[in-house]
């Protein structure tokens, strides 16, 4: 079996500018250093949990390597999130998360053009949204860890529906996407949504995935039907092969299962 991350080149740069709009500020500046194209993780629904930052690290890696190959580490983290809580203190501190071994924080923040992307009542149980609703932020955060090291990533976080930007923004600029996190994935819980992240299988291929990091949910919900209207391209059938090179138990990620890293075949 020969994996997606040995053939592909990544071309993400259509999207990101898309993204970036007329803006010549931060994330300009991030895009203009890349003489090629940035490679993402695409974590959705990834709401407040910045652990990715720390486990697709190349120290990470080194601490606990893998069962095989794995592909280099991304250059940008892509966040999508409708994100509906009102209560939350995200965004109100600059401080992300904070405990006696890690600081997460964000160094500098710009605000990119609006989305004009809807949400569906079909996907989420407040189609209202929330205070951040139709807003992308590209952020530089800073990982202080004790056991890490101290190091700085770019995020781009987008508030919006994981199946609608697939759809209206990843297909349509031919995004490649060089890691995917499938790490509690909405799925009704706490006003998440009504799709398990199911659907994520059936587009690897797409989007040119070398990764996917699981939790192992995979269970299909009515969501996950819906993804295949909002977007008739996906395949029906997954159709895909995947490798696992690392295992974590899931008290260190998520508390919702083994989190494994998978290469795609």
């Amino acid at each position: 079996m020969i994996f997606y991350f040995q053939l592909k080149t990544n071309m993400s740069k259509p999207l990101l500018n898309n993204l970036n709009g007329n803006r010549r500020g931060l994330f300009k500046h991030f895009l203009d250093s890349f003489s090629g194209n940035p490679r993402i993780a695409w974590y959705p629904s990834g709401g407040e949990d910045f652990r990715a930052l720390m486990y697709l690290n190349t120290e990470f890696s080194r601490l606990e390597p893998s069962k095989g190959e794995e592909p280099a580490a991304p250059d940008l983290f892509l966040y999508t999130d409708y994100f509906p809580w009102t209560f939350s203190r995200f965004l109100k501190t600059p401080i992300l998360y904070q405990d006696e071994r890690t600081t997460i924080e964000i160094m500098d923040m710009e605000r990119l053009p609006n989305l004009n992307l809807p949400l569906h009542e079909e996907l989420v149980h407040f189609p209202e949204g929330g205070d951040f609703n139709d807003q992308a932020l590209f952020m530089l955060v800073r990982v202080q860890s004790s056991v890490l090291g101290e190091f700085v990533r770019p995020v781009l976080y987008v508030f919006a529906e994981n199946e609608t930007f697939y759809a209206e923004k990843m297909r349509r600029f031919r995004a490649q996407i060089s890691h995917i996190i499938h790490v509690r994935y909405g799925g009704g819980y706490g006003g998440g949504g009504n799709s398990a992240g199911a659907w994520l299988l059936h587009v690897l291929k797409d989007l040119r995935c070398e990764l996917f990091i699981t939790d192992g949910h995979h269970h299909w919900q009515n969501g996950d039907d819906f993804a295949l209207t909002l977007c008739p391209e996906i395949p029906r059938e997954a159709n895909v092969e995947l490798k696992c090179i690392r295992q974590i138990n899931g008290r260190r990620w998520s508390e919702h299962g083994d989190v494994s890293w998978n290469l795609v075949g």
